[in-house]
């Protein structure tokens, strides 16, 4: 069964000002929103490929409560679209993986969710109606220049290596980058789904030893959590400076390491998003054909 990234759950402490983030400092689009005054309230925004934020208003769940005590306005969930959820359930279960609640019916989807080794929160749908897909961004357009692409999610952990088998051998995502020093740095993932057009997404694992002061710093504070928002275009530098003209707060400024240019700002909520070089999606594309993920190390130079 094939697990794709579909979108990513963000805790908004007020929804439309996280929304005037999103969408007037780093250029996404609305794709869906629904309302409903004692159940949800959910916006959906995206750009750049089919990969939307799930920005998550009150009143919240029993489990985002309890990610809200532990870790406040934040990342919540990652979310995976598969062909059928129940039989998703069935095979994730049967391998032991935690189960977080069992499949229910929600706007439209039959979702259920797990939790990862480190206990972070992913769900598992399917479309009850595959006619009526949860809708994503426009694609139409070369995005070329300023232009800021969705292009990963990261998770902080402890063990990078436990969590690598855990997405690769149970979920199906395979490693196409490393940046490793002792089994400790970083990795990029893509699931069976990765299409340089349409889905050229990843999932980043970061993990020790090797760590910058920033990545060590969370994971004293918070242990394992998914880190930041990643963002890429080919100036990202040029993109930087225009979202913080268009009112978003920097965090960092631009800087060149492992072989990319690299700045940072901050969301409505404080969540840590990064503005980075575009990684090339034929590399992507080349260690999937090969099975052999690219070393940055070496394409860097070794140069952080």
């Amino acid at each position: 069964m094939d697990f794709k990234l579909n979108h990513i759950g963000v805790l908004c402490q007020d929804q439309e000002k996280s929304l005037k983030c999103y969408l007037e400092s780093l250029g996404c689009q609305l794709t869906s929103r629904w309302f409903n005054r004692s159940l949800l309230d959910l916006a959906f925004v995206g750009v750049g490929n089919d990969v939307t934020l799930e920005l998550v208003g009150r009143p919240f769940l029993g489990y985002e409560e309890e990610h809200l005590a532990r870790h406040g306005y934040s990342i919540n969930h990652i979310s995976f679209l598969v062909e059928d959820a129940e039989a998703a359930f069935t095979e994730l279960t049967a391998r032991g993986v935690e189960v977080a609640w069992s499949p229910i019916n929600v706007i439209g989807l039959r979702q259920c969710g797990f939790r990862d080794p480190d206990g972070l929160l992913f769900e598992v749908y399917s479309h009850l109606d595959p006619a009526m897909p949860l809708a994503g961004p426009d694609l139409g357009g070369h995005r070329q220049g300023t232009d800021l692409r969705l292009d990963h999610i990261s998770i902080l952990t402890h063990d990078l290596r436990r969590s690598q088998r855990f997405y690769s051998d149970i979920l199906g995502l395979r490693t196409v980058y490393e940046y490793l020093a002792d089994d400790g740095g970083f990795i990029f993932l893509a699931d069976p789904c990765f299409d340089a057009k349409t889905h050229p997404f990843l999932l980043e694992i970061i993990g020790p030893p090797n760590l910058e002061p920033r990545e060590v710093e969370i994971l004293q504070k918070h242990g394992a959590c998914y880190d930041h928002l990643a963002f890429a275009a080919d100036d990202a530098r040029g993109a930087w400076q225009i979202a913080l003209g268009r009112g978003a707060k920097n965090m960092a400024d631009p800087v060149d390491g492992y072989g990319l240019c690299i700045a940072w700002l901050r969301d409505a909520d404080g969540n840590d998003v990064e503005i980075m070089s575009t990684i090339p999606a034929q590399l992507v594309e080349d260690s999937l054909k090969s099975g052999q993920p690219y070393d940055g190390m070496a394409l860097s130079g070794g140069e952080q």
